[in-house]
């Protein structure tokens, strides 16, 4: 597979973490309150407090930015960086989640998990396919300066 058509699968990847993060986090920032009212299982969890929906929507919001940025420029530390952060958040959020099914139903702890599982998943993937393409442009590098 020649590097043109990595980057082009790396590009798609990052496109489609940024847009999945685009919308989770837009709705909880302008729309708080309907994003803990009728996001499915969110009102699951602990009492609704705006502030902390709101928050973590500008900083999914932050992300999201990263994430589109590094499709744009597709830099291989830059986009290596964008995924290494969010692989932290969606591994951490895929971890709170499997840790607190206790008022959920088997099919929505499926879903939850399943989904939260698959966003890990492909950024694990993302990463080492950016890893791979940083670690071939760098060998490209020094044997230019040779």
């Amino acid at each position: 597979m020649n590097p043109g058509h990595i980057k082009n699968w790396l590009r798609g990847g990052l496109l489609a973490l940024a847009a999945l993060q685009t919308v989770a986090s837009v709705w909880q920032y302008a729309f708080p309150l309907s994003f803990y009212d009728d996001f499915p299982t969110v009102s699951l969890d602990p009492p609704y407090n705006e502030h902390l929906i709101s928050d973590i929507g500008g900083l999914g919001l932050a992300l999201t930015g990263m994430l589109y940025f590094a499709a744009w420029v597709l830099d291989s530390k830059v986009v290596l960086s964008a995924l290494i952060g969010y692989l932290i958040y969606a591994a951490t959020h895929f971890t709170f989640h499997v840790r607190h099914f206790d008022h959920f139903s088997l099919l929505e702890a499926v879903g939850v998990g399943t989904g939260l599982g698959i966003e890990v998943v492909l950024a694990l993937v993302l990463v080492y396919i950016a890893w791979r393409v940083h670690r071939a442009e760098s060998a490209g590098h020094r044997d230019a300066l040779r």
